[in-house]
């Protein structure tokens, strides 16, 4: 917007293999990395555990020492389902493109992270360059401590050009229509059993916070446009408004978690205690998430386009099973219980 131009030589380069890297990192062999946006989260991850020693290995990239510790970064978002689910990825039945990935960080690491990721393109190659516009740092000056903005590529065209996209990065917490807390839920620290993710519930919470509402005359254009099945049922709010839900793309991530993973307490299996303790903190972020994830049993349009018969009921089936586990929301709103300040997205 200020007409600063941004150069990068063509052609992109890499010196790092993220397949070796997705190896390294102990991720799992099934992830695809066709989708540039994955390659470059496993450089990501990589640079983000190698932190400390980014300025010995590459000075000419880093002149001083990035941090003292490894940079915890986890995904969040469309990256990190295809990392837990199998069928998320290549020709499974969920698998969609991505167009970036979502990080969160400790909060005391942000601002490192963010200066490790602008550093990075000097050091693993150009195909990983980011730079931050005037625009990012004012937002980052604004939001300091909570939320980083910068600029990166997130795709190479047929001729070998650059396509760029604007990145942000989550501290403590993700903070949209609702918190979703991951650093008080200890998912920092394990980080290694969730695969450098938020881990299955974190995923459930945070696709399941998307909600907004329209005028009600909206509602026959929302199905016009084929997307009715967001349209969620809740008779205790004004009935001059809509309430809507998930975007496809969302509901399509939550299938493939429902899918691909049991209900209990094992590994990669979504434990319901974990998500009733988010439930019971907070019953607005309660009420989201049960709205939109029961929308794959009340709505069965949805599922089939995509699934057999009998991937259809095992999800249906464990959708039920956890929320038999899980507190219904008593108490009744009749006007947004979500933050209203987001922005609200446009329906296309």
């Amino acid at each position: 917007m200020d007409a600063t131009t941004y150069d990068v030589t063509l052609p992109l380069t890499s010196n790092v293999d993220p397949l070796e890297l997705r190896e390294k990192l102990g991720i799992p062999d099934y992830v695809d990395l066709d989708y540039f946006p994955m390659k470059s989260a496993m450089v990501t991850l990589w640079g983000s555990m190698n932190a400390p020693q980014l300025h010995q290995q590459y000075p000419s990239a880093f002149d001083r020492r990035v941090c003292d510790k490894p940079i915890t970064a986890l995904l969040f978002g469309g990256a990190a389902v295809k990392i837990h689910c199998q069928s998320a990825n290549g020709k499974g039945p969920l698998a969609r493109s991505i167009k970036d990935t979502d990080f969160i960080v400790p909060k005391k690491q942000g601002m490192n992270f963010f200066k490790m990721l602008l550093g990075i393109g000097k050091a693993y190659g150009t195909m990983y360059i980011s730079f931050a516009t005037s625009n990012d740092r004012r937002f980052n000056t604004w939001r300091y401590g909570e939320r980083y903005r910068l600029t990166t590529v997130n795709g190479i065209t047929a001729e070998g050009e650059p396509t760029i996209t604007v990145m942000d990065i989550f501290c403590d917490r993700v903070t949209l229509r609702h918190k979703v807390e991951i650093k008080d839920s200890g998912l920092f620290e394990r980080y290694k059993e969730n695969i450098c993710t938020i881990g299955l519930e974190g995923l459930l919470l945070t696709k399941g916070q998307f909600i907004f509402d329209m005028p009600a005359e909206t509602a026959e254009d929302l199905k016009q446009k084929n997307q009715g099945y967001r349209l969620l049922e809740y008779p205790y709010f004004p009935k001059d408004r809509i309430v809507i839900g998930m975007e496809e793309k969302d509901f399509k991530d939550v299938a493939a978690i429902f899918l691909d993973h049991g209900i209990g307490n094992g590994k990669e299996q979504i434990n319901p205690q974990i998500i009733r303790k988010a439930f019971d903190k907070d019953k607005k972020l309660a009420l989201s998430v049960t709205l939109n994830i029961m929308s794959l049993v009340k709505k069965p349009e949805i599922l089939s386009k995509w699934l057999s018969k009998n991937q259809e009921a095992a999800v249906k089936a464990k959708v039920e099973e956890l929320f038999k586990q899980l507190p219904t929301v008593d108490k009744k709103w009749d006007k947004p219980w979500w933050d209203t300040e987001v922005e609200t997205p446009i329906i296309e």
